[in-house]
């Protein structure tokens, strides 16, 4: 059995997989592929497939993306998640071996792979190494009035009845609301730096993928939205990705106002977890996603980056 890049394996195949595997994520979905092949030029996205005969045993999810003659390799961009799903560990773990061949390439100058879900040790092969990273969780085997007087911190329901109380209202975003969405995620992502701020052209394609999982939520006060939340449902998982909030969002705590309403949508669908994602070692974030009723889960992170390649671009 062998483990090859795809770029475009049988989409209702790679579906139908994918959908039975517990630990699918929405990042492990055609439509997140497709979502960034469309939206940035330099991304040759594809799955690492393992095949026995003409069945599928696994895939991991993998972005190719062009730095002139060089390469990285990411599973995948952005901090989302790119771990191996496969019938076998055995299956993964041939897979995982894949991508270290894909990433240790002659060209490839730097290579990640977040592996949200992995059993057992990881023993990458030299020059690569493991490190950890955070996310928080929501465990949501409960009811909505559950979670929300008992998961929700005590102050964090105060603030979202307040917010209520307020004026504020919440509901799902069409794409006639784009213009909208963008110009509060602009007004709090210039200065986060990083891979920030995100083209308008990337919100376009996830607009159109409101039939596959993506919600895009508002907070609206006086008829102005004030804040939004993107959120990803996919089978047992929803995934909150990106906030965007304006200065009046914060003197009515809208972003957690939005992140309620998400998870209420995510009981409704009989999700498992709610997954608030990573915080970057910010303690405020951490202290907000846990009065929401996150808790902290480890994974970890392969990467290999050449020594060169890091000192220009810390240059």
């Amino acid at each position: 059995m062998n483990a090859r890049f795809e770029i475009h394996p049988p989409r209702e195949e790679v579906l139908e997989f994918i959908r039975s595997c517990p630990g699918a994520t929405f990042f492990h979905s055609p439509a997140w592929l497709e979502i960034l092949g469309e939206s940035f030029r330099r991304f040759r996205c594809g799955w690492l497939t393992a095949r026995a005969g003409a069945g599928l045993r696994g895939v991991m999810p993998v972005a190719v993306i062009s730095r002139g003659p060089l390469l990285q390799c990411q599973a995948l961009p952005f901090g989302t998640y790119g771990h191996p799903l496969a019938v076998e560990r055995s299956d993964s773990v041939r897979l995982l071996e894949a991508f270290y061949t894909l990433g240790g390439g002659p060209r490839c100058v730097a290579a990640a792979a977040n592996l949200l879900e992995w059993p057992g040790e990881l023993a990458p092969p030299s020059p690569w190494h493991v490190r950890l990273e955070e996310c928080r969780i929501i465990s949501l085997e409960t009811t909505f009035e559950e979670y929300r007087s008992v998961r929700m911190s005590r102050k964090r329901r105060q603030l979202c009845n307040r917010c209520e109380r307020e004026g504020v209202s919440a509901r799902i975003l069409e794409p006639s609301d784009l213009d909208d969405f963008y110009r509060a995620y602009l007004s709090g992502s210039t200065h986060w730096g990083g891979v920030h701020p995100y083209p308008r052209r990337f919100f376009e394609a996830l607009f159109r993928r409101r039939d596959e999982g993506v919600l895009v939520w508002g907070a609206y006060r006086e008829g102005a939205l004030i804040a939004a939340h993107v959120d990803f449902y996919f089978g047992g998982t929803a995934q909150a990705w990106q906030a965007g909030v304006t200065p009046r969002a914060h003197a009515h705590d809208a972003g957690a106002f939005l992140v309620m309403h998400a998870v209420r949508e995510a009981i409704s669908r009989g999700t498992a977890t709610f997954n608030l994602g990573s915080s970057g070692g910010d303690e405020g974030m951490i202290f907000f996603k846990e009065s929401m009723g996150g808790r902290e889960q480890r994974y970890p992170v392969v990467e290999r980056v050449r020594g060169w390649w890091r000192r220009l671009r810390r240059s």
